[in-house]
């Protein structure tokens, strides 16, 4: 062969490889994805890293967008009203999550993509992303209740905190924790702290006595005689029973209140597992060697023995290229709901699995220094045998805000009557055009 024909030979090889290698990346399919966390984000593009090793004739890429938090459910909801501008795939907070299903929804409908794993993970869990029978968002975690403890303050007033099994029993734990210990007259140790400004003290036991904002089929339940019940629980630790008072700062995530737990002042709040992550980031040594995690107390045997509380759900936009809308669905289901995806829900982001199965795997049950070198997850599991679906609704969101300005407030500052305070909410929704 001459010189020339073999220069034109490698060539042509190389054009070859060259138009293979751009069809290639043409063959990528991108999925854009708005966020608020970008954590979250992160994990999407480790997870198409994952799937592009799985599915090599299949590569997507994911290009995120980190906006915040109201900003980019604002923009997403504008986009959708005006049918341009929005992304692929959108991370909707639950709080928000409803405020998209009123009128024409614009998510696209993931049942059939979900329905393989159905069995294997705690469906609750899609509720509050479900409307019309339909699941339009896939969470990143399940956000189980649990009870966070201070066992050296527990022993001390002589409590072994595996012996709280009911509310009943946690409140005698309670009178026997909250105490005056300096002598002052006054109390200065509390067995419990209340949520005034946020939702998740009372949401707790709303849902787990079979309350709620929603029933399943969509009916307003706010003032329901469950709801009563539990917030006349909550009202009564607090003026009857005297073990807890309100949140210093009024929520869990006020840095007075984090005071308040390093210093000894309070023994013991409930709050979703992803609070966990909390703890070394706000506490001390100290707290660690003597804070342990429990299921929740439960109101009855066979009652519920938990709920869930906080979450972000992906969508998929109807405004997606209809090309893409296959594919993204099953991304979505390798992202969240596979086995694989969901041990790495814990690894790579601090979350509580929505699949029963992994609570077992080795990457789950290790010794956590900051929770007194025991293993959470064997007690997280251990409450998960009953957990409260959370339907959220149209005017879900317009709920959550009444009770974190006015309604918490009412009832545990002013005592006014757990009744009074839901009736008061409920008018409120009524005249935002809520349908009872």
């Amino acid at each position: 062969m001459s010189k020339h024909k073999l220069i034109t030979l490698f060539l042509v090889i190389a054009i070859a490889f060259g138009a293979f290698g751009l069809a290639s990346a043409q063959d990528t399919t991108e999925l854009s994805l708005w966020v608020f966390v970008d954590r979250h984000g992160l994990y999407m593009q480790n997870a198409a890293d994952r799937w592009n090793e799985a599915h090599p004739d299949q590569p997507i890429e994911i290009i995120y967008e980190q906006i915040d938090y109201t900003q980019m459910h604002d923009n997403l909801l504008a986009s959708l009203l005006v049918g341009m501008g929005a992304p692929d795939l959108a991370d909707v907070e639950i709080k928000k999550f409803a405020t998209f299903t009123k009128g024409d929804i614009q998510f696209l409908p993931l049942n059939e993509v979900i329905d393989p794993y159905r069995e294997d993970i705690i469906e609750s869990r899609l509720a509050p992303y479900t409307a019309n029978g339909n699941n339009y968002g896939i969470d990143y975690h399940l956000g189980a209740f649990v009870m966070y403890y201070n066992t050296g303050i527990l022993e001390e007033a002589g409590v072994d905190v595996d012996s709280i099994k009911t509310w009943d029993d946690y409140i005698a734990a309670g009178q026997q924790v909250t105490r005056d210990t300096d002598g002052d007259g006054e109390i200065d140790v509390y067995m419990a702290s209340i949520e005034v400004t946020d939702i998740f003290s009372a949401y707790a036991l709303m849902l787990m006595n079979g309350g709620g904002t929603y029933s399943a089929d969509g009916e307003i339940i706010l003032e329901s005689e469950a709801n009563v019940e539990a917030l006349q629980l909550l009202q009564d630790m607090v003026h009857v029973h005297g073990i807890a008072r309100p949140a210093s700062g009024g929520g869990h995530h006020s840095p007075d209140h984090f005071i308040d737990l390093v210093e000894g002042r309070i023994a013991s709040l409930w709050m979703p597992q992803w609070y966990m992550t909390r703890y070394p980031d706000n506490m001390s040594s100290e707290l660690a060697d003597v804070a342990v995690v429990r299921p929740m107390p439960v109101f009855e045997e066979g009652g519920y023995t938990t709920t869930m509380g906080g979450g972000t759900g992906t969508a998929i936009t109807n405004q997606i290229d209809p090309d893409k809308i296959a594919l993204a669905a099953e991304f979505l289901a390798f992202a969240k709901l596979t086995y694989d995806a969901n041990v790495l829900l814990w690894t790579d982001l601090g979350f509580d699995p929505m699949r029963l199965d992994v609570y077992d795997d080795d990457a789950l049950l290790i010794t956590m220094d900051d929770f007194s070198g025991e293993m959470p997850f064997i007690h997280i599991k251990a409450g998960l045998g009953n957990v409260a679906p959370e339907f959220t609704g149209p005017f879900y969101p317009e709920m959550a805000t009444i009770f974190q300005t006015t309604g918490l407030y009412d009832l545990i500052e002013n005592q006014m009557e757990p009744a009074e305070v839901l009736a008061n909410a409920a008018e409120e929704l009524r005249a935002m055009g809520a349908e009872f």
